[in-house]
């Protein structure tokens, strides 16, 4: 049956326990410890935005949760790699496997979420683990695009949202895709995947503001992670190009230990 809006929460539980159950079929191989990374979800808006669009588009429930469970253990993997490249300490308030058990587990763990999610993606239709391959390589070309842009002050706003729409927005574009083809409704094919793709992109926006925003207690991770990897997000973007901070920004950014929270300031003086 498709998912009404009320019903969404009831299917949010179901993932959470699908993923769980996930993670005990491989703790008894790898520990209990280490499968809880794999599938511990965060705040689920992926999920969410899946079930809703899914609910949208008449889509069966089963199918809907299968993408939801799908797309939060491949966001898993791409969180699990993105702490071993950022050298990250903290995430959703724990400790990471980098941190703790080192970078080649951190690695060898996202490469096992990734397989699970391509599990799920079996299991929804014969063309979803197709598209899930090549959405998996476009969040690799847009991670290694951003690693590329670390320490630029040349970015621009059509280069910070190209990488955001391969690093974010590709995963919500995939459902969107997915969600479409499962989807009974008479409707343009490409409107799905492209609303789903634009969603992503506002997310990571978002996620990019916080880091300037949220201490690590609310964010569950560390603070200023983007500043501190050098990465010039579209905040800092927009400060460059404005003539009236563009100076003062340069001179907190081009410190020897930049300040977050000055930068936050300027930022949020400036509007």
């Amino acid at each position: 049956m498709p998912i009404s809006l009320l019903k969404v929460e009831d299917s949010l539980t179901r993932v959470r326990a699908g993923l769980e159950s996930r993670a005990r079929r491989i703790e008894g191989r790898v520990g209990q410890e280490l499968a809880a990374h794999i599938s511990r979800p965060g705040k689920m808006l992926r999920s969410r935005f899946a079930l809703l669009l899914a609910g949208a588009l008449g889509v069966d429930q089963e199918k809907a949760e299968g993408v939801s469970r799908a797309m939060e253990l491949v966001h898993n993997a791409s969180l699990l790699h993105d702490d071993c490249v950022d050298e990250a300490d903290l995430r959703r308030g724990h400790p990471t496997p980098n941190k703790v058990f080192g970078t080649t587990t951190g690695l060898l763990l996202g490469d096992l979420a990734f397989a699970q999610g391509l599990e799920e993606a079996i299991d929804i239709s014969p063309n979803a683990p197709k598209l899930l391959v090549t959405t998996v390589r476009e969040m690799t070309v847009g991670e290694l695009q951003e690693e590329f842009l670390k320490g630029s002050l040349e970015v621009s706003v059509d280069a910070y949202m190209g990488v955001a729409s391969r690093k974010t927005g590709a995963l919500f574009e995939w459902a969107g895709a997915v969600l479409s083809e499962l989807s009974s409704f008479p409707h343009e094919q490409s409107d799905p995947p492209r609303l789903a793709c634009a969603a992503g992109i506002l997310l990571q926006i978002v996620d990019d503001i916080h880091d300037y925003t949220l201490s690590d207690r609310i964010s569950g991770k560390d603070e200023g992670q983007d500043l501190a990897n050098r990465k010039l997000t579209l905040p800092c973007i927009y400060a460059i190009s404005d003539k009236a901070s563009r100076e003062e920004f340069l001179a907190l950014w081009n410190e020897a230990k930049p300040d977050a929270a000055k930068i936050a300031k300027l930022l949020k003086d400036r509007g």
